[in-house]
């Protein structure tokens, strides 16, 4: 197969398979229009690393898909909970934005060298960059999802004797971290196992990729939990934050849950989460490329 027709065939099918999945997911409100366009065109770019690289995709959009909608009725209370309608496309960027990224370096990287069953090593780093990326996104999914779910006011990591309120961006909590921890290593050992059944049984095209599968397992898995670690630090440190005069509280929100306009208190208004999201991913993925071609 000739490397157009790779890329022709690879971009139908990812459309095929993509299409569908983001028509129900907006139905049932997990999207918006523009969430799920994007979700789709994110879906497309991982698709062409290897059907593979979309069944990590996929664990991870249906899991926090599902997290989102699981125990709602807290979150909405506490003003944790997506808004009605699903995510739009700017959190789908914040999610799947780097990911992405990596993934179309990745894909100009493997036409580049035709697919060659001993590619540089710099390929593989950012093979296993963009799964790290993957991973950070699971993670802090499953950290703000969980986490809001239990209604308990988590500290800001900065500054841990206050108390902030559920889902807001810099605010940890132990069943946050656990959460986080089994979102990384969830898409960890999805790889893990994907990753040795495509050398196994030679599944082209991550049966190009030269790292040791436990290694590729622990890596993915503690970068993926510490992207969500700095997503933390970035949100509390440079994520505009509000103050409600009333219940003195920090929130992300101009409005506090109690419906009283919040005054500015700290950060920058550009960055709002989805920017944070981006910050913290980029952070772990170039981590963990620099620990990939360095140590692995």
């Amino acid at each position: 197969m000739s490397i157009v027709e790779y890329v022709l065939t690879r971009t139908l099918m990812a459309f095929v398979l993509s299409i569908p999945i983001g028509i129900f997911v907006y139905k049932k409100r997990g999207l918006s229009l523009d969430g799920a366009i994007a979700a789709i065109i994110v879906g497309v770019t991982v698709f062409l690393t290897g059907w593979q690289t979309f069944i990590i995709f996929l664990v991870f959009f249906v899991s926090s898909t599902l997290l989102t909608k699981w125990k709602y009725s807290i979150k909405k209370e506490t003003q944790a909970a997506e808004i009605t309608g699903g995510r739009k496309w700017t959190q789908v960027v914040g999610a799947g934005g780097i990911s992405s990224l990596l993934a179309f370096i990745l894909i100009i990287n493997l036409l580049r060298y035709d697919f060659n069953p001993e590619p540089p090593k710099i390929v593989t780093s950012l093979f296993v960059s963009m799964l790290t990326a993957i991973a950070v996104s699971n993670a802090d999914t499953w950290a703000v999802e969980i986490g809001a779910a239990f209604n308990k006011e988590p500290r800001l990591v900065t500054k841990p004797w206050l108390k902030v309120p559920a889902g807001t961006s810099g605010g940890i909590s132990l069943i946050g971290e656990l959460a986080s921890i089994s979102g990384s290593l969830l898409i960890a050992f999805t790889t893990y196992v994907l990753y040795s059944l495509s050398h196994v049984y030679d599944l082209f095209p991550w049966n190009v990729f030269t790292v040791e599968p436990l290694m590729l397992m622990v890596t993915i898995s503690v970068f993926g939990w510490l992207g969500e670690f700095f997503d933390s630090v970035v949100g509390a440190t440079l994520q505009a934050k509000y103050y409600c005069p009333k219940c003195r509280k920090l929130t992300d929100k101009k409005f506090h849950k109690c419906g009283t306009a919040t005054e500015f208190y700290s950060g920058y208004k550009i960055i709002t989460n989805e920017v944070t999201n981006i910050i913290a991913t980029a952070i772990a993925s170039l981590l963990a490329f620099m620990f990939s071609f360095y140590v692995l």
